[in-house]
């Protein structure tokens, strides 16, 4: 039952949880580790800027900051995993219809709680390395921030759209076949 007093709690505990191995990391040597995906991103974002600085004509449409702590290969996914993300897709859907006044206050209440019950199902169950594990806490604790203020405010077209960019970076981080076609599938 959560507490009348402080009814983010649960949110709040989770969240520190979350953070807890990016917290450790970047206490344990005064300044966050240096992995090779960073310095392979700084490299990569220095050659286009001596590309741009010669001949003076721009990014040339790419996006460098879209590819800011991508994996070299998706990680694999597991079961809980891929089921989690779908939940939390259909929540997102859903809470879609909320932008066009079609959600009364419960079935917002409704979508938060089916949120965060997908993240704490995902935590429970889902068994990655420690590199995908650390990967997806970011997408997680975005997920329960989201639910924590359905729960609190109702609809929020900013919490949707908090959701959307989480449902969007999924695939990018994580191998998921059906990904693709399970939401063509359901559109």
């Amino acid at each position: 039952m959560e507490n009348a007093m402080h009814p983010t709690l649960p949110h709040a505990l989770v969240a520190l949880v979350l953070a807890l191995p990016a917290l450790v990391a970047s206490s344990a040597g005064g300044e966050p580790p240096v992995d090779a995906q960073s310095t392979q991103a700084t490299e990569h974002d220095g050659a286009h800027a001596a590309e741009d600085a010669q001949d003076g004509h721009g990014n040339h449409g790419h996006d460098a900051d879209a590819d800011a702590g991508l994996p070299a290969t998706r990680w694999a996914s597991d079961a809980p995993l891929r089921e989690g993300m779908r939940r939390v897709r259909a929540a997102t859907e859903a809470l879609s219809h909320g932008a066009h006044g079609h959600l009364d206050e419960a079935q917002v209440k409704a979508v938060a709680a089916e949120l965060e019950a997908a993240v704490q199902d995902m935590i429970a169950r889902c068994r990655l390395d420690p590199e995908p594990d650390a990967a997806l806490h970011p997408l997680l604790a975005s997920v329960l921030r989201a639910s924590a203020a359905l729960a609190a405010e109702g609809f929020d077209p900013s919490v949707l759209a908090d959701l959307e960019a989480v449902l969007a970076r999924y695939p990018q981080l994580f191998e998921d076949a059906d990904w693709s076609e399970d939401h063509n599938a359901s559109a």
